[in-house]
């Protein structure tokens, strides 16, 4: 009789327990980022997604917000700060705010290809990075790929000296105004939202991106010239709330910082497989010439744009883009 009762109080115990789960409101991370689901970032922000949910058996549930529809990469930040949003991987661009030294990332030339980059940010100067850039009520939790910047404009660019008088857009920062500058071309910030548009009216002349960014945002139409200049690295930080993340349950703070670690590694590799198919559709449209430079021309753009490092040695430290120099000879 005892032991029946006790097999009914279990039953009802597990039952109640069952109900209770059941009944729970999942946790939700609304993930808000510009660029269109067909970009590494956009697939990326898919798959944290899916690793996420699956993970924590519907604990959680991620909102992916893409093409900026909540909030573009300027107001996405005071949107993390007071939670109105918990994650956002903005471009380091739009982040000297938070930590200037994460302009180190804008400086043209100054990684020589994906591995020295990535033995950059998986080190000690990426870890260093990562906690400088945790404050003002932000976590920094990774660094995102999406490829190198290529330039493309009305005009054939293979030398410096054939940017000079265009209008170019760009981010918003200080590294890129310079660049600019150093061109003897002048910037003007647009969000990414609208670039198609300012392209399209000639309210600008020209702009640097990735090769899939190029593509799946269609600036091939309103641009005759494409050149694979690979001049700067575009990457994302991945950031959360403060606030958010110091209260998510331990177990599943862990199962999100495993699958923003195995989404890190998918970035990586989905952003040179779509990079790569995005200039074979390129050449494939016939609208737009690629111009590849040469080694020569290549040397003649890096000494030149080269020339800005000291002007930032205060801002990001001297040392620093020393070390990241220094890395390339490892």
């Amino acid at each position: 009789m005892i032991s029946t009762v006790k097999t009914v109080l279990l039953t009802l115990t597990l039952l109640l327990l069952f109900i209770g789960s059941s009944f729970a409101q999942p946790i939700i991370i609304k993930f808000s980022h510009v660029v269109g689901q067909n970009t590494p970032k956009g697939k990326a922000g898919e798959y944290f997604k899916r690793l996420v949910e699956q993970r924590s058996n519907g604990r959680i549930r991620v909102e992916v917000y893409a093409n900026g529809t909540l909030f573009d990469d300027w107001d996405v930040q005071e949107a993390l700060k007071t939670n109105v949003i918990q994650m956002a991987a903005p471009s380091y661009s739009k982040l000297s705010g938070v930590n200037p030294q994460l302009q180190l990332f804008g400086l043209p030339f100054l990684f020589k290809d994906a591995e020295h980059l990535h033995s950059v940010v998986d080190g000690k100067i990426g870890t260093e990075l990562l906690k400088s850039a945790s404050k003002n009520g932000l976590v920094a939790l990774a660094f995102w790929d999406n490829g190198f910047k290529q330039l493309t404009a009305n005009r054939k660019l293979t030398n410096p000296h054939d940017a000079a008088g265009l209008r170019f857009r760009i981010e918003g920062s200080n590294v890129l105004t310079a660049q600019y500058e150093a061109l003897g071309a002048t910037s003007l910030t647009i969000p990414f939202p609208m670039l198609y548009t300012a392209l399209e009216k000639k309210e600008i002349d020209g702009q640097e991106n990735t090769l899939s960014n190029i593509y799946n945002q269609e600036l091939y139409r309103v641009q005759s010239d494409l050149t694979l200049s690979n001049h700067g690295y575009l990457g994302y930080l991945v950031l959360t709330n403060n606030s958010f993340w110091s209260q998510l349950p331990e177990d599943l703070k862990v199962i999100v910082q495993g699958a923003i670690k195995d989404a890190t590694e998918y970035i990586r590799e989905m952003a040179i497989k779509l990079n790569d198919d995005a200039l074979l559709k390129l050449r494939s449209t016939g609208i737009v010439k690629v111009q590849v430079l040469t080694s020569a021309e290549r040397e003649i753009w890096r000494t030149k744009l080269r020339g800005l490092y000291p002007d930032f040695y205060n801002e990001i430290g001297a040392d620093l883009i020393h070390k990241v120099q220094e890395a390339q000879t490892k």
